[in-house]
């Protein structure tokens, strides 16, 4: 079967992005049998074995805010086209395109679309305009499949198109490799003995809410021996944030990077938080919890049916106060950090496995009906 993955995205293997992370581990566990052909809007950068790989470099340096202005000058109509284009020009069975910006594309080529977003994220990075173009190309398009990675974000698609999406989990591909902590933190000047709670997401707050992490250790400092804040995903898009931060939480102390490398920030972290006001998924959730990280989520859906049969993950409510009551009462717990894999059982859910085998089926039951 010669695959054609699709992404909006670059491509990298230490990106930070669960959207891009997807991508790769679904081209490695295909490749293993398959032809697979990994196209970006933006670049690729990984030399995945087996796998062929290709960059429009639509939009030169493509994050959210050149996108949303490549999109207000009639971007859209240029994406479609060009991807049609490349697919024209060459010999695939199936499609599979990650991003509801490309429904409707105009192929003969059998489709399956992943949804990597929700109603609220949706709302907040298009305008109404825009989503109700991609909502009435959905609708018509009775053709295309569409799989959405958590109950939470099947209803949420339903809500807005209509349509029932198949639901598949995410799988985690364990090649993050952990450094020495000692030498990782000597590299950034975090004290040997401070304790580091990590951030793994995007420096995009209003989404990732890292200031209920920071309000919450303002409140519990003097219940915490010596600590320090990593916050990761600052790459250059996020500068305001980044000196915004800095500035309001000049109090605590706290390491802000981009991170291009996975290894070097996990290598870095005691104690994960993800206090997301919104997700469909949450693959730095996913991350964490396979490393066997003590974990703690925001009370939201995705999270809420992640952490179901792993007891290393706690949920805390949605704001400072929240999260400093469940630091609190697990102190015990983040005095002693430690990596402990988390039940074979919950682990087992989210095999890599367990979601090519179900891609593939609907790859087939696709083409079959085409």
């Amino acid at each position: 079967m010669k695959i054609l993955l699709v992404s909006l995205w670059s491509i990298s293997p230490d990106k930070i992005g669960g959207t891009e992370r997807f991508v790769i581990d679904m081209a490695r566990g295909l490749s293993r049998n398959h032809s697979v052909t990994v196209l970006s809007l933006g670049r690729v950068d990984p030399k995945m074995k087996g796998v062929t790989t290709e960059g429009l470099g639509l939009i030169k340096n493509l994050d959210e805010y050149s996108l949303a202005e490549f999109l207000e000058r009639g971007g859209c109509a240029k994406i479609q086209s060009t991807i049609a284009s490349f697919i024209e020009k060459r010999d695939f069975d199936v499609v599979h395109l990650n991003s509801l910006l490309f429904s409707g594309l105009p192929i003969d080529i059998p489709s399956i679309h992943t949804v990597h977003t929700n109603k609220t994220e949706l709302l907040a990075s298009f305008s109404r305009k825009m989503i109700g173009g991609i909502v009435r190309e959905v609708q018509n398009d009775g053709e295309a499949v569409y799989v959405a990675p958590s109950i939470f974000a099947g209803r949420s698609f339903k809500a807005l198109t209509g349509r029932d999406p198949v639901i598949i989990r995410h799988s985690f591909f364990p090649d993050i490799a952990l450094r020495n902590k000692m030498s990782a933190k000597r590299r950034y000047g975090i004290p040997e003995k401070n304790l580091v709670f990590c951030v793994p997401s995007r420096l995009e707050l209003e989404q990732k809410g890292q200031e209920i992490l920071l309000r919450a250790l303002k409140r519990v400092r003097p219940q915490l021996p010596p600590f320090v804040v990593v916050l990761g995903g600052s790459d250059k898009q996020y500068a305001d944030t980044r000196r915004y931060l800095l500035n309001r939480y000049h109090g605590l102390n706290m390491v802000i990077e981009a991170f291009h490398s996975k290894d070097e920030m996990y290598s870095l972290a005691d104690i994960i938080v993800l206090p997301s006001k919104t997700e469909s998924f949450g693959y730095a959730a996913l991350e964490s919890a396979m490393m066997g990280f003590p974990l703690f989520l925001s009370n939201i859906p995705p999270y809420r049916e992640m952490a179901d049969g792993n007891p290393r993950i706690t949920i805390f409510e949605n704001n400072g106060s929240g999260l400093a009551k469940k630091l609190l009462a697990h102190l015990d717990e983040i005095t002693n950090p430690g990596i402990e894999p988390p039940p074979k059982k919950w682990m087992a859910k989210f095999s890599q496995e367990i979601m090519t085998k179900k891609y593939l089926a609907l790859y087939k039951k696709v083409m079959l009906h085409q």
